[in-house]
């Protein structure tokens, strides 16, 4: 499957990603945001490649932008149907590429998930768990409209679909303009 629009392309991943996969994802400056920090052997992640790939209830995907990798996406079902017949869907992303991570860019692969999330498969709503002290995934989240629902050591947000219409159409608009929108095909 591939996602595409707001300058950058979503594939899903495949077995050749997977070493590329977990040294981004064991890289401190990426576990270091993660809820399980973890280091990642090459066997840890064949098992877990192994087990995704025949899981209808999630999806990976590398993150492209100009035909270079500069991070990881994700799609989860929150109640373990299929992502097609689910309510609620568990987003998820990294940029491992500095230069991508703290500027407008940042915010396309999202908005590419939100889409497809809502507009193509339906769902209700979008939720995430963000570690506490990761004020940056905070304040992201909620430009996005998510609002908070739980607080603690692990910080829970929602967002509804009239909510990230609102909250992303100024983000879509300077984006689009550059891009010219979202495509998604598979």
């Amino acid at each position: 499957m591939v996602l595409e629009g707001y300058q950058v392309k979503l594939v899903t991943i495949d077995a050749s990603d997977l070493d590329m996969l977990r040294l981004w994802r064991n890289d401190p400056k990426i576990s270091q945001h993660m809820l399980s920090q973890d280091i990642i052997s090459k066997e840890q992640q064949e098992r877990w490649f192994e087990k995704v790939s025949q899981d209808s209830s999630q999806r990976h995907f590398i993150i492209w932008y100009k035909d270079k990798p500069i991070g990881a996406a994700n799609l989860k079902a929150l109640d373990g149907k299929s992502l097609e017949s689910t309510s609620a869907i568990e987003p998820g992303l990294y940029i491992y590429e500095d230069k991508y991570r703290a500027n407008l860019l940042a915010f396309a692969p999202t908005l590419l998930l939100n889409d497809f999330s809502f507009y193509d498969i339906g769902v209700e709503k979008l939720k995430a768990v963000v570690l506490a002290e990761n004020q940056a995934a905070l304040n992201y989240n909620q430009k996005l409209g998510y609002k908070i629902v739980n607080e603690g050591p692990l910080i829970e947000v929602e967002l509804e679909k009239l909510s990230y219409e609102i909250a992303s159409k100024p983000l879509k608009g300077l984006l689009s303009r550059v891009s010219g929108g979202r495509k998604s095909g598979v």
